[in-house]
């Protein structure tokens, strides 16, 4: 026998400490959560404001966007007449859509609010 076989026998092997346990994982439950109460649902709710009543307030905020979209309308036709049809240096056609525009406008408020009035 060797030295270096007699060194690696009087040599213990290193040993390795324990690993700690790790404890369970936690058990874990799944409650799903209650709808949260809309605060404007209850007011109109507390109101007696509702369904029909809803409904009549959305086609009342439409009013206002159908007058000028009316408007707007009548102006890009009247435009758009002006520069491919009449090809003139007069705003004729600007002019008139705008009245068009406004006149059909205005006879859409009267029936949008003779609607809401039913």
């Amino acid at each position: 026998m060797s030295v270096a076989e007699s060194e690696a026998d009087s040599i213990p092997e290193p040993q390795l400490p324990a690993r700690p346990r790790f404890p369970d994982p936690p058990r874990v439950g799944y409650q799903r959560p209650r709808p949260v109460e809309d605060p404007a649902e209850r007011f109109l709710s507390r109101r007696g404001i509702g369904g029909k009543d809803a409904g009549n307030m959305g086609k009342a905020m439409g009013v206002g966007t159908a007058l000028v979209g009316s408007i707007v309308g009548g102006v890009i036709l009247g435009w758009l007449a002006d520069t491919y049809l009449i090809k003139a240096a007069t705003p004729y056609g600007l002019i008139g859509g705008f009245i068009l525009g406004t006149f059909s406008g205005f006879a859409n408020l009267i029936k949008l609010t003779n609607d809401l009035n039913k």
